[in-house]
């Protein structure tokens, strides 16, 4: 199953700044990233204004506050 996100603004983690592209995924497996506008894909997702942060694990915490 090929999955296309569009137009989104990759984070890859690096410390680099973001860029938009498209992001292609292919079996679980980031396949492409770039321009991709010749690519046939069975969804295609609109990530306009979003953040796509491939490869990336954000772990989340709770803090407990007392006053």
């Amino acid at each position: 199953m090929k999955k296309l996100i569009k137009n989104g603004l990759i984070v890859d983690g690096t410390g680099k700044a973001g860029f938009t592209a498209d992001l292609l995924i292919e079996n679980d497996r980031i396949a492409k990233i770039g321009t991709l506008t010749d690519v046939a894909a069975d969804e295609v997702i609109d990530a306009s204004g979003l953040v796509v942060a491939p490869g990336l694990l954000i772990p989340t915490a709770t803090a407990i506050c007392r006053f």
